[in-house]
């Protein structure tokens, strides 16, 4: 969810700063300051929820790693070389250095850092393309040997799971966008800057649902457990049901703001509770098509190479279902803080940061 968020807003500041170049309304700018806060947040809360999904990996799976190191290894250290590098070089003139150097630079930090989060989430549909399909490996008895990396790199699935992540995304941020403008207009009149971010999630949530239909039709039976699947149906009907009100809520939404031209502000309060009750409902369909999307290949983690029982530690079901109550707890915890701290932020907007007695104006 935290990835979904990161990886689509990158790419909506580095739209921002550019738009603000060309026009130079203040407006744009204004958006920016809210939303890299978000995208910030969303960088940390990526990095801290690695931390507990590692030590579940390792105490579940302790045998996936070894046997999956050969292709594992190299990604993983690739996309850890890449987030330090992203951190140290453009992540940081991106937060820290803002009017503290040429806006140029700036904006140009700003495309380094989306294209090296791009770059990260690649890798990683990289390795699940390969767990979904292998190609350019060979098992032997202990582990996987790498004859093709280009084989893996260039996977035939890589271009739709992109796609998938891109709508997923959109989706998600463009209704956290929209939900939050809602929601501030219905404690007080927006600013010029709230009604434009509100427009923006409404044309990414747009984008968003229409890039689910191109993978949703031609690539449904390669990325997803079948419809039909014993256990699955009900994901699948929860997948088309939320679709289905998130595509009302779009309908109804561009019939007021451009069949009758009126801003959030200015439409009936129903509609502005049930935008605002519908923040996180893409974080809801990330988590769906997630679960859609791997464990397609049970009984298998790497399809008709590893199964699953190869890997599995050998557990009692009580101390399974109280280790995953206590990652559950744990991921909740993650999950309320951010979205305390983005309605924080929502309620108070940017603030300055103040400057030390003394300091230059």
């Amino acid at each position: 969810m935290f990835v979904a968020v990161l990886f689509t807003s990158a790419w909506m500041l580095l739209f921002l700063k550019l738009a603000w170049h060309w026009t130079g309304q203040e407006a744009w700018i204004g958006v920016y300051r809210y939303w890299v806060r978000v995208f910030a947040l969303a960088m940390v809360v990526s990095v801290a929820v690695t931390i507990p999904l590692m030590i579940q990996v390792g105490t579940l799976w302790p045998a996936l790693l070894m046997k999956i190191a050969g292709v594992a290894g190299p990604l993983a250290c690739l996309a850890v070389l890449l987030a330090f590098a992203c951190k140290l070089i453009f992540l940081n003139g991106m937060l820290y250095l803002k009017g503290k150097m040429k806006e140029g630079w700036h904006t140009a930090s700003v495309f380094m850092s989306a294209l090296g989060v791009t770059a990260i989430v690649y890798l990683m549909l990289a390795l699940q393309s390969w767990m979904n399909a292998p190609q350019g490996t060979i098992k032997t008895e202990s582990n996987i040997v790498v004859y093709d990396w280009m084989a893996i790199v260039f996977h035939h699935e890589i271009g739709w799971r992109l796609l998938l992540v891109f709508a997923g995304s959109s989706l998600c941020l463009g209704f956290m966008m929209m939900g939050v403008s809602a929601w501030q207009a219905r404690q007080r009149p927006l600013s010029q800057a709230e009604n434009l971010s509100f427009r923006i999630g409404l044309v990414m949530a747009l984008y968003g649902m229409a890039g689910f239909i191109v993978p949703g039709f031609f690539a449904r039976d390669t990325l997803f457990v079948p419809v039909a699947a014993n256990g699955w149906r009900n994901v699948w009907w929860g997948v088309i049901l939320l679709l289905g009100i998130m595509m009302s809520v779009l309908a109804v939404l561009c019939y007021y703001l451009l069949g009758k031209k009126r801003e959030i502000g200015k439409t009936p309060v129903f509609l502005q509770n049930w935008c605002s009750n519908m923040t996180f409902s893409g974080w809801l369909l990330v988590l769906l098509i997630a679960a859609l999307s791997y464990f397609r290949n049970l009984p298998f983690v790497v399809q008709g190479e590893i199964a699953l029982q190869e890997v599995f530690r050998p557990i009692s079901t009580q101390a399974l279902a109280l280790s995953s109550l206590v990652y559950l707890m744990v991921y909740l915890v993650i999950a309320a803080s951010f979205m305390q701290m983005f309605y924080q932020a929502a309620r108070y907007g940017v603030v300055p940061v103040r400057k030390a007695i003394g300091a230059a104006a």
